[in-house]
Formats: C-alpha cells, structure tokens, sequence
C-alpha cells in the first residue's frame, strides 16, 4: 500500500503541491491526471525518494520514505520500478544489457541466472528474442516495452510510470496502457501512472485523481470524475 498525507512541494515560492493526501491499495493502478505543469512528476520523484517533500508524509508498505536516509533509501528504491517518460535506455548497451544492468548492481544472482530472468521479462512484455538489439534498432513503442520491463526486472512490487504513453501513436498508446495494467495485476503490483491521455487512462486505472493548481480537482473512478462540477476538470476531460 502507498500513503500520501499532507504532502507540499514549492519551488522558489510557487506551490507545485498544495496538502495532497491519498491512498493505493496494494494492487491496484491509480492514474493521476492533469495538464503539463500541475505537478505529477514532482509527485512521483518524491515518491521514489528521489525529491524531499516540503511538507508532509509518504508511507510505503509501512515504511515512511522520511525514516530513511543514505544506503536504506538505495536499499528500499530496489523495491521501486521507474518506467521514464523517455524510457531512459542505455543507447551504448543492448536491450539484454539493459535489462541485466540492475541485476549486475543489486544482486549476487550468476550469470545464467540473470540471463534466465532477463528472457523472461522480455518475454513479459512481448519482445522475446530482441536481447542482442540495440535502442537505436527499436521503435518508440519496443523501446517502451524494454524500459518496462527493465523497470520490473528486480521484482519490483511498486510501479511508477511517468506519461507512458506519451509520444506513441494511439495503437502503440493502448497497446503499452493494457500491458501496464496486465502486469500490474499479474505480478500484483501497486502501480501509480501520471498521465494527460484521458482515454487510455480510464482503460486500465481502478481509480484516479484529477491534479489542478497543486490539489485534487476530482477522484474516483471515470463516471465520479465525469459527473465533477470543476470547470478545469470537465475542459480536460473532454
């Protein structure tokens, strides 16, 4: 489960988060919403443990990120997947490097068994076979797929994926949105997606928050957030 109470960020006196507060069950895909600017990658890099909070708690599996410090937040994160918006690939390693990377850093598995478990998350994610292919020689939509399963490699039990979709076609777009979800539920994940894409969002989240000048505009499933009286938030649904 992930708790957020409370939690502030400003930059140079302009509030980014003003007091959110929300919860994930374990296993479940919350999708935050919102337009560029309003704050939800700011929201995930706290998340990570990667940007402190002004304000303020975050509580993972009942751990609050603020009781840690130093090699227990490096320690913790490996229990963190980070899929990035660009997906963040080594050009100079192939796709099998890519994936093998963390395992190699984290792990004291052996080498059969990193290739063993490198097979397998391609497989996951649909790109079998691609290991000895370099960034370069895959599309946007095969690049996101490696970088998801990268993020997913450790046995991660929390997902957090920034605008996954963003810069794919609108096939390639639904394609990486249902995989999301399939994983979520198939490695029962708890899995926070940021996200301006509004119909592919409502295709795979249990739930979702609406972020407008550093609040919540609105929550709920689709139908709660259709039936909101925020003027912001009925222009960004439509």
């Amino acid at each position: 489960m992930i708790s957020v109470a409370h939690l502030s960020k400003s930059f140079g006196g302009q509030v980014v988060l003003d007091q959110i507060s929300f919860e994930v069950p374990s296993g479940q895909v919350l999708v935050v919403l919102g337009p560029s600017g309003t704050g939800k990658s700011v929201l995930l890099l706290q998340l990570v443990g990667l940007m402190a909070p002004d304000e303020g708690t975050i509580t993972i599996d009942g751990v609050q990120l603020a009781d840690l410090s130093g090699r227990d937040l490096l320690k913790f994160r490996q229990n963190i997947g980070y899929l990035f918006q660009d997906s963040a690939l080594f050009d100079f390693m192939t796709v099998a490097e890519n994936l093998a990377f963390p395992l190699k850093e984290h792990t004291r598995l052996k080498t059969g068994e990193i290739d063993a478990r490198v097979e397998e998350y391609l497989k996951d994610v649909d790109m079998a076979g691609s290991g000895d292919k370099y960034p370069s020689e895959l599309s946007g939509g095969m690049r996101k797929r490696v970088a998801l399963a990268r993020a997913l490699i450790m046995d991660t039990k929390v997902l957090l994926c920034d605008e996954p979709t963003s810069g794919l076609d609108p096939i390639r777009s639904r394609d990486i949105s249902l995989l999301i979800r399939d994983l979520s539920k198939k490695k029962n994940m708890t899995t926070i997606i940021t996200s301006h894409d509004v119909k592919n969002s409502f295709l795979v989240a249990d739930r979702l928050f609406v972020l407008n000048q550093g609040r919540i505009a609105a929550q709920g499933r689709e139908e709660d957030l259709r039936r909101s009286g925020d003027p912001m938030v009925k222009e960004f649904l439509s």
